[in-house]
């Protein structure tokens, strides 16, 4: 084969490995790019949760979203954090 010729190569790979593939490559993206943008397929994690994550009271996590340190919705008395918000919130913090 010469330089100007171009190989063909089918790669047979499931839909399943593909899609995962892809998202990956684009939540490495975002991070690397420090984007707001959320990363797909993110977890949604309650307050305790988040508390036990980073190893902190209740309190003082209920404190961190009050001085807005730290991105969390309220439904009622319910604190909802995305997984990503709290892995950003290390890095800034670290």
């Amino acid at each position: 084969m010469n330089s100007l010729e171009t190989a063909n190569h089918i790669v047979v790979i499931e839909h399943e490995v593909l899609v995962g593939l892809i998202k990956s490559a684009v939540n490495e993206a975002l991070i690397s790019l420090g984007s707001n943008a959320v990363v797909m397929d993110d977890e949604l994690w309650d307050l305790k949760k988040t508390a036990e994550f980073l190893t902190i009271s209740d309190q003082t996590l209920k404190k961190l979203v009050q001085e807005g340190t730290l991105v969390a919705q309220r439904s009622g008395r319910k604190y909802h954090f995305l997984k990503s918000n709290v892995l950003k919130f290390l890095n800034r913090h670290n």
